[in-house]
Formats: C-alpha cells, sequence, structure tokens
C-alpha cells in the first residue's frame, strides 16, 4: 500500500505569502545518554516561525495535521527514517479521516493532542487503529478525565516537566499506571534532565538534547534552520 499523500501546503489564513513551500519541524525524543528513539514531527507556517497550534479551533489543528503529514512523507525518503514520527492528532481528526490510507502504522505515531474528548467513538477509533498497528501517545498528560479514559490504549504518555513540577509526583504515578513508555518534555537542560531520570521518565524531549530543526519539503530541500 501506498502511504504518501500528496502535500495540501495549507497554511494559516494570515499566512499567504511562500504557499508553494512546505515547512515541517523536527525534535528528536532521547534517552538520557542521547540515543535517538523517534522523533516528534511540528507545524510550521511560511517563515519557519513556531505557532500555537494546540490553541487553534480543532478544525485549524486538523489541517494543520494534514500539513504535517504532507510535508513529511510525500517523498522518499522521509525525514524521520527509520524511527518513529509523532505527529499530533485531534480525536475529530482520528473519527472523520482515513488515517491508515495516507500513514504507515510502523512509522507513524498518533500523537493524542491535549484538548481531545474522550467519547465512546473517540476512544473505540484509538482501539481500530491500535488494533491496525498504530502505537499511540498521549500529549500533554495532566490526569484529566478525558486523558485517564485513554491510558489502557496509550503506548507512550508524554508530560511537560512544568506539569510535573505543578501537579507533582503522582502525576506520574498515574501515567503509568497500564505500563506506557513515560517521554519528559521541555527537558531544557542537565539538572531537569537529572530530575525527570528520578521521577521515572524513560524517554525525553527538549533543547538539552536538540532544538526543533525546520526543514523546507518544497522543489530543492534547502539545509534545516535550527529555531
Amino acid at each position: 500500500m501506498n502511504f504518501h499523500t500528496q502535500p495540501r501546503l495549507w497554511h494559516p489564513p494570515h499566512h499567504h505569502e511562500g504557499a508553494s513551500r512546505a515547512l515541517v519541524a523536527r525534535q528528536g525524543i532521547f534517552t538520557r545518554v542521547g540515543e535517538a528513539r523517534g522523533h516528534e514531527l511540528l507545524y510550521r507556517a511560511p517563515g519557519g516561525t513556531p505557532l500555537p497550534v494546540d490553541r487553534w479551533c480543532a478544525d485549524d489543528q486538523d489541517r494543520a495535521t494534514e500539513h504535517v503529514l504532507a510535508a513529511a512523507f510525500w517523498r522518499h525518503p522521509d525525514i524521520t527514517s527509520p524511527l518513529p514520527a509523532f505527529v499530533n492528532f485531534t480525536g475529530s481528526y482520528l473519527v472523520t479521516r482515513d488515517v491508515a490510507r495516507h500513514c504507515d502504522p510502523s512509522r507513524v505515531v498518533i500523537e493524542v493532542v491535549e484538548s481531545t474528548d474522550a467519547t465512546a467513538s473517540v476512544v473505540e477509533r484509538i482501539a481500530e487503529l491500535k488494533a491496525q498497528g498504530f502505537r499511540v501517545a498521549l500529549d500533554d498528560f495532566v490526569g484529566t478525565s478525558s486523558q485517564r479514559r485513554m491510558l489502557p490504549l496509550a503506548d507512550y504518555v508524554k508530560i511537560d516537566w512544568r506539569d510535573l513540577l505543578h501537579l507533582g509526583a503522582d502525576l506520574v504515578t498515574s501515567a503509568r499506571r497500564y505500563g506506557a513508555t513515560l517521554i519528559a518534555e521541555r527537558v531544557e537542560d542537565g539538572a531537569i534532565l537529572d530530575s525527570c531520570t528520578r521521577a521515572g521518565f524513560d524517554l525525553f524531549q527538549g533543547w538539552h538534547f536538540e532544538a526543533a530543526v525546520t526543514l523546507d519539503r518544497g522543489e530543492h530541500d534547502p539545509e534545516p534552520a535550527l529555531v
């Protein structure tokens, strides 16, 4: 099956310049000693500036996801191979789109955004995708009722270091309840890395290891730029 899709090159309404560009950001997920275990892929508009996609409405977030998938995988080789690509999905995207048509389950980890309402249809759909071979990550886990309903289906749980400081060690205990691999986010220096290691995290993501790298997936693929 061909899992590759042509890029839509979608951008927010206020970004029209450079519409032919297909930017996507990539940030690694590492072991404590710096061995890469995956990459998160993030939306970038022309200019490469990070945008608050997590605060957009669901429709705009879904279009950003389409852009990321298209920009990352429409040509060979893809930009995370051979490691898995963590891509953000809303619940609405998972329910209304045929994810398996455009994504290879051996390559893409479905990262469920924190705003997802774990309705019966969403939970059922995630279970179907798991049965098709996809792995699932819960993003920005803070222990909401919706996140707890999805925990039994999660292969990975990602916790922002700042939320751990605010909510305490019980957050880690809750996240690990069903055996998920725990990923600490916003690991920006060695002290935070040490604290997250003591707290029981397995993998780490943040500037201590690398900044997000913006890649232009347009015709000429120039050198990546740190952002």
